[in-house]
Parts: structure tokens; sequence; C-alpha cells
């Protein structure tokens, strides 16, 4: 039961920030900013304070299992995404878009809330490492995907691949690995800022949702498809691997969790960009959000947490 007062806190956020928009009280230019704020500043701020943990051969040790762990689950993803095509009919534009939407998941903005919420603030650590092939990969080879599927093509680059969350998780591993602390009110500047990432992230996300068009939430019988495979498939296909692999705990249950996430919010913004099936993408965006407010709380409470 505490799963879903968790959740429905987070729902409640959301709806905040749909009403927020919905009323004008939040218009389309400051919903870009809020974003950015979150992506540049209190997200990599949030990510420097949870790996702030004092150094140990065990911690080092459980960061790269999640690390590894990490590398497989998103390279099952791919092997997936990659497939899907072939079993689920989608136009040329439409494909980039749902590959996209199977192997990302909307971390960023709600998987940091809902570990947090479910798993508790320490889990936040394994969760940076986690993340940092998402880091690596979402706005680099996941954009490529988009892009070649799209109108307007992305050269790949080393600069693709940096961004403020992954010079945030390189500064802080090695600052774990130093054992090296920020002075007390900087850590509390940092913290005061990321525990902003949480709630602003529910609202930013309401607010995108809010200024949709009815009509482009509706959709084909294969944006569902997709939904589903993204909120119950692959989060069950990851469970059973790694519960037949002999993962228990936290190596078993924050891969699942995160797994099952809805499509990434961003999805729909690479789709924008790259001429891309745009619409597709926030109709994604949309219906997972909403259907994840039930299945989030299914996959915790199957997890037993």
């Amino acid at each position: 039961m505490n799963v879903i007062n968790q959740v429905l806190v987070l729902f409640f956020l959301i709806a905040i920030g749909y009403g927020a928009r919905k009323l004008r009280a939040i218009h389309d230019g400051a919903i870009g900013h809020f974003s950015s704020f979150v992506l540049n500043i209190s997200l990599p701020a949030l990510i420097l304070v949870s790996l702030q943990r004092p150094f140990s051969r065990e911690l080092l040790g459980e960061a790269g299992l999640t690390l590894g762990l990490s590398f497989v689950i998103y390279g099952f993803s791919f092997l997936i995404a990659g497939l899907y095509p072939f079993i689920v009919p989608l136009s040329r534009k439409e494909r980039g878009v749902h590959r996209y939407a199977l192997i990302f998941s909307n971390v960023g903005f709600m998987g940091y809330p809902v570990v947090e919420a479910i798993l508790g603030q320490k889990a936040l650590f394994y969760l940076a490492i986690y993340n940092i092939p998402f880091n690596f990969l979402a706005f680099s080879i996941g954009a490529w995907l988009i892009a070649r599927e799209g109108e307007r093509p992305l050269l790949l680059s080393w600069k693709t691949f940096i961004n403020p969350s992954v010079i945030a998780t390189l500064l802080g591993f090695l600052l774990f690995l130093g054992s090296v602390q920020f002075p007390a009110p900087l850590y509390q500047t940092l913290k005061m800022t990321g525990d902003i990432t949480s709630p602003l992230s529910m609202i930013v996300i309401g607010a995108i949702l809010g200024k949709m068009p009815f009509r482009s939430v509706l959709g084909t019988w294969q944006r569902y498809g997709t939904t589903l495979v993204r909120l119950l498939v692959l989060p069950a296909a990851v469970g059973v691997l790694l519960y037949s692999a002999g993962f228990r705990g936290l190596f078993f249950i924050l891969p699942t969790l995160v797994t099952a996430m809805p499509v990434a919010a961003n999805t729909s913004i690479l789709a924008e960009v790259y001429g891309a099936d745009a619409e597709s993408a926030s109709s994604l965006v949309f219906i997972s959000t909403l259907f994840c407010i039930i299945t989030i709380p299914l996959v915790a409470l199957t997890l037993g947490v």
C-alpha cells in the first residue's frame, strides 16, 4: 500500500503540472526552461550528492556490478527494439520512434523520483551508476536511431556523448574513489538543488502532457502495443533473466524497476528535431505515463517492495 501511496504523490504532482498548463499558469516557453533546468542543473546536482559516499572496495565492486548489469540490459533492449518492427508493422517514420521508446525509459524525469520514493535515497548511488549507459546513449546512438528514419540526419561525434549528467557522474565517481567530501555549505546547496528534481520533474511531465492536443494522444493499436511492451513485457523479461541468473535484492529490483518506467520524455523532442513521427512520439509519452500510474505499483508489488 505504501508503494501505491508513493506513486500517487508523483501522479498528483503530474496532475498539478497538467492543470497549470491548461490554466496557462505555465506557458510552453517555461516548460522548455524548466526541462533545461532539470536536465542541466538539478539532476546533475542530485547525481553529485547521491555519489557522495565514503569509498570502500565492497561499494566499488557493487558499482561495477551495477554498471555491468546496465550495459547487458541496454544491449538486450537494443536487440528487442531492432527486432520489433519485424513483428509489429510500422511506417518508416514510426520505426525509429518506437525503437527509441523501447530502449530508453524516462529515467531522468521519473526514474529518480520513483526509485527514491520506493527504495530510498541510498539507492540513488546505484541508480546514478546504472544510468551511465543511458546518459551516454540517449542523445547519441538513440537520437541517431530516430534521425535515420526522419527527415534530418544526425552526424555522430564525441560531443554527442557528453552532457551535464555524464560530467556529474564522472566527477562524482572520481570524488567517491578519492573519498572526497564536499564542504558542508556546498553539499547543502547541491542537496537543496537536487531535491528540486523530483517535484519539478513530475510537474514538467504534467505540463508536457497538458500541451498535447487530445487527438494526438489517441492513436493506432501499435502505440498501445509498444506501451504494453515498455511497461510490462520488458520489465518482466528483465526480472526473469536476473532472477534466473541468481540476482536478488537491489541488483534484482533496481534494474527491473527502472525498465518499468514510461517512455522517455525526450522522445517527442528528438522526433520533432529530426523530422520523425513527433505525433506518435508524443502519444507514446502520454499513454505510457498515464498507464504507468497502474503498472509501476504493480511491478513494485510483484518485486516485493
